[in-house]
C-alpha cells in the first residue's frame, strides 16, 4: 500500500515548540490583519460605555449558537436584550443548530446568504477553518477589534489572536479559558462495585467494564470509545483536518514526532476497531446505534448506558443529573488514561465569528464585547437570572438555585468564555461526585504535558478543497461503522477506506498538511 505519512523536511528542529498555551489573564498585543474597520484608531472603554461608534439607529442582530434551547432560555436572553437596548440601542435574536443538524446546516447558512450577524464557531469540531476556506466569516483586523471590542482586545491573550490567523487573518473572537482536550467518562458506580472495580485508569481497565457490562446484558456506552483510545496512544486531532481533525491524528505526548498519522494506515487503527467489532458483537452498545439521534448523554440519563465519555464538564453536569434522578447508580468520573499528561485546549476550540454578509458588524462586534467582558450579561449567558436559577456567593461565587430551566453553561455561552470575570460554584453540600470531579481536574492542573508545535497549527483547506470535500463526502461510508465496529470485516472495510480515500486525494491533502506544517514550524523557530 502507498505510504501516505510522510516525514517533514529533516532541517527542521524536532524540538521545536509552540509559544506557550498557558498565558495568563491580562492583555493581549498580537497585531491582526487589516480588515473592514471604519476607524484606524483604537478605541477605549469598559464594557461599551466609549466605543467610538454611532448606535443613534437601532439594529436587530441574530445569532446562531450550537445545541438546544432550553425552558427559560427567551426569557434569559429578554434580559440580555435589555442591557443591549440601553447600551447598544440594539436587540439580539438567537437561533439554534441542534448537535445532530450543525454538522449538516452549518454550511448551508453561507450558502443560502441566510441573514445573521454573529455564530458560534471553533477550530476542527465545529467548522472554523472549512466556513474561512468558503469565505463566510468577515476578517477581524487589530483596529476593528480595538474599536469596537476594546475590552476583548486587552482580556484575551496574544496566543489566542496567534491561533486564530489563517493566511495571516483573524476570523473568529476566541474564548480565554484554560479547557483539557481530554475525554474521561461518567460512569455508574454501582456496576463498578458489581463487577470488582475501584476505578478506571488504564484502556485495559476500560475494557474490561466494557465486557462485564456486555456480559451482564447491559450496553457500555452508546458507541465506541474512540477519543479515549487515541489518546490513550499519546495522539490528537490535527486542526483543519477532515472529520473534524480526526482523520489525520498527531503525536501530541512526544514533541519530538512531526509525522502526521493518517489513521487509514496506523496499524493502532485497525487493532482498535477490531476490538470494537468484538465488543459490539458481544452487546456492549446497540448495533443500530448510527441510526439513533440520541444525544451524547441520553443513555446514562436514561440508564440505557452505564457510561458516558465527554470532558470534565460535561461528566460532572451529567453526572449529577444522573445522582439527583437516581441516587442508587451513583455516577462517578473515571479517567482512563491517567498516567498520561494532558493537553490544554487551543483557545480556539471555543469562539465566536461574524459573517462577512453582515449588514451591522461594527454593532455585532459590540454586542460579543458585552458578552465577552460585562459580568452582568455574562452571568446571564452563563447562568440564567439571578434569583431564579442561582444566587452569588461573595463577589466571584455562584450557588445553583434551579438548574432546570436554564442550566450552568448549558446554552453554548462557550464562545466567549472568560476566565478573569467567570463565577466558581460554591458547593454547600458537596457530593462524592463533586470531590471526584475537583480530584481529576488538580490531576489534570499538576500534570500538563510539554508543548507540541502542532498544538497550535491548523490546516488551511483551501488549497485543496475540492480533494477535501471529496474525503468529507466519502469518509462517513467507513469511518463511522468501522469506529463503532459495525463491519463485517475489518481489514476488508479499512482497505475500501484507505481506496475510496486515494481516490478522492487524501495524499493530495498530506502533502500540502507536510508543506504547511513546515512553514508553520520554521516561523515559529524564527521567533
Amino acid at each position: 500500500m502507498k505510504k501516505s505519512t510522510k516525514k517533514l523536511v529533516s532541517v527542521l528542529l524536532a524540538s521545536a515548540m509552540a509559544a506557550g498555551m498557558l498565558a495568563g489573564c491580562g492583555s493581549g498585543n498580537g497585531k491582526g490583519s487589516t480588515g473592514d474597520s471604519k476607524s484606524s484608531s483604537a478605541a477605549s472603554g469598559t464594557s461599551g460605555d466609549n466605543l467610538n461608534a454611532d448606535t443613534s439607529e437601532h439594529v436587530d442582530l441574530t445569532m446562531y449558537l450550537i445545541g438546544d434551547r432550553t425552558p427559560d432560555f427567551d426569557e434569559v436572553y429578554a434580559k440580555i436584550n435589555e442591557i443591549l437596548e440601553e447600551k447598544l440601542n440594539c436587540s439580539l435574536n438567537v437561533e439554534f443548530l441542534s448537535w445532530g443538524e450543525h454538522d449538516t446546516k452549518y454550511s448551508l447558512l453561507f450558502s443560502s446568504q441566510e441573514d445573521f450577524d454573529l455564530i458560534f464557531t471553533a477550530s476542527s469540531w465545529c467548522h472554523y477553518e472549512q466556513t474561512v476556506s468558503l469565505g463566510g466569516f468577515a476578517p477581524l483586523s487589530e483596529d476593528f477589534i480595538k474599536t469596537y471590542a476594546p475590552d476583548i482586545w486587552e482580556v484575551v491573550p496574544e496566543m489566542a489572536w496567534e491561533q486564530a490567523k489563517i493566511d495571516g487573518q483573524i476570523y473568529m473572537v476566541p474564548n480565554y479559558a484554560n479547557e483539557f482536550g481530554q475525554e474521561v467518562l461518567a460512569v455508574r458506580g454501582d456496576l463498578m462495585e458489581k463487577y470488582g472495580m475501584d476505578d478506571i485508569t488504564s484502556w485495559d481497565d476500560l475494557m474490561k467494564f466494557y465486557k462485564a457490562c456486555a456480559a451482564d446484558g447491559i450496553y457500555a456506552s452508546q458507541g465506541g470509545p474512540w477519543y479515549p483510545f487515541f489518546q490513550s496512544q499519546g495522539y490528537s486531532t490535527t486542526g483543519g483536518a477532515p472529520k473534524g481533525g480526526e482523520l489525520i491524528l498527531y503525536h501530541t505526548q512526544d514533541p519530538k514526532d512531526l509525522e502526521f498519522q493518517y489513521i487509514g494506515e496506523w496499524d493502532a487503527f485497525r487493532e482498535y476497531c477490531q476490538e470494537m467489532k468484538d465488543l459490539v458483537d458481544a452487546g456492549a452498545w446497540s448495533s443500530d446505534v448510527l441510526n439513533s439521534s440520541d444525544e451524547r448523554q441520553t443513555g446514562l440519563l436514561t440508564g440505557r448506558t452505564a457510561s458516558m465519555s465527554w470532558n470534565l464538564g460535561s461528566c460532572l453536569t451529567y453526572g449529577k443529573q444522573a445522582n439527583e434522578e437516581h441516587p442508587d447508580w451513583n455516577v462517578t468520573m473515571v479517567d482512563p488514561n491517567k498516567n498520561l499528561s494532558k493537553k490544554v485546549n487551543s483557545y480556539i476550540n471555543n469562539g465566536v465569528a461574524i459573517n462577512a454578509n453582515s449588514k451591522n458588524k461594527e454593532r455585532a462586534m459590540m454586542v460579543l464585547n458585552e458578552f465577552y467582558t460585562n459580568p452582568d450579561v455574562y452571568d446571564l449567558a452563563m447562568l440564567g437570572i439571578e434569583g431564579k436559577h442561582w444566587e452569588a456567593v461573595g463577589d466571584d461565587q455562584y450557588k445553583v438555585i434551579d438548574e432546570s430551566g436554564y442550566g450552568v453553561a448549558s446554552n453554548c455561552n462557550w464562545g466567549w468564555n472568560n476566565c478573569t470575570i467567570q463565577r466558581e460554584e460554591y458547593l454547600e453540600n458537596r457530593t462524592a461526585l463533586d470531590d471526584k470531579y475537583e480530584s481529576i481536574k488538580d490531576a489534570f492542573n499538576n500534570n500538563i504535558k510539554e508543548d507540541h508545535v502542532y498544538d497550535g497549527f491548523n490546516f488551511d483547506s483551501s488549497n485543496v478543497s475540492t480533494q477535501f470535500a471529496a474525503v468529507e463526502a466519502a469518509i462517513d461510508n467507513y469511518y463511522n461503522p468501522l469506529i463503532n465496529g459495525l463491519v463485517d470485516d475489518v481489514d476488508a472495510s479499512i482497505d475500501a477506506m484507505n481506496a475510496a480515500m486515494d481516490s478522492a486525494g487524501i495524499q493530495d491533502i498530506l502533502d500540502e498538511m507536510n508543506r504547511q506544517a513546515a512553514e508553520y514550524v520554521a516561523e515559529k523557530e524564527e521567533k
